[in-house]
Formats: structure tokens, sequence, C-alpha cells
């Protein structure tokens, strides 16, 4: 998520993917954390939006908002912004990561979440003046 919606003059696809990695999985595979979708999501808005020194600390209230628009609206449409809420159970276990894998999830409710997170970006950036 944060690599496709990177500012790509300021950083590279491979840089971006390497400062992601650890969001994966709900936070570093972890499964009870935040979705790595929305976590991507909110590092390409504050890519965007994010203050880069003290001379523009007004970005970041309007970072903070942007970010809990997305939020509000993430979990309006998938129930939950976090991994454990959204597969209905815990990667972080290996049972269940298992379980996971054979019930195919990662393949259906994360690509949902990621399309989800990714349409929610589009529609944020689209209303952009």
């Amino acid at each position: 998520m944060f690599a496709a919606f990177r500012q790509t003059e300021v950083l590279d696809e491979a840089s971006a993917l390497r400062l992601a990695t650890v969001f994966g999985g709900g936070v570093a595979g972890s499964g009870g954390g935040m979705c790595g979708a929305v976590t991507g999501a909110l590092m390409a808005l504050s890519m965007r939006y994010g203050m880069g020194g003290i001379e523009e600390l007004a970005n970041k209230r309007k970072t903070y908002e942007l970010g809990e628009q997305f939020i509000a609206e993430f979990e309006k449409r998938m129930g939950s912004c976090r991994c454990e809420s959204i597969l209905g159970l815990c990667i972080g276990e290996p049972e269940s990561l298992q379980k996971a894998r054979e019930l195919k999830l990662f393949e259906t409710v994360c690509v949902d979440a990621v399309a989800t997170a990714s349409d929610i970006l589009e529609e944020m950036l689209g209303t952009e003046k």
C-alpha cells in the first residue's frame, strides 16, 4: 500500500517496500496489531501531508485529521482496522497462521482489505484541491 501510494519523486519503490515491511501481518507478523494495508495507507498520507520539520507544524494536525478520516472509513467498510479482527484469528500463533493459509484468508480477506484501503486513499486523494 505504501509503495503504491508513495511520492515517487521522493522515494523509490524498493526503499518504500523496505520501510513498510515490518508493518505487515498485523505489525511484524504478530497478527495482533493494525492491518498492514491500513498502516501503509497512513504512511502514504503522512508522506504526502506530514511535517518535515518544526516549520511545518500545521501539517501535523492536518495529517492526523486525514488519518482519523481514513481509519473511520476503513472501519466502516471492513469492520475493524486490526488484523486479528479482520481475519477472525491471530496469525501470530502458528496454528492460526496455518489455518489462515488453509482458508486462503491472505488471498481473499487480505486482498479485500488492500483493495478497500486503496479505494479509500484514491477517494481521499481525488478530492485534493
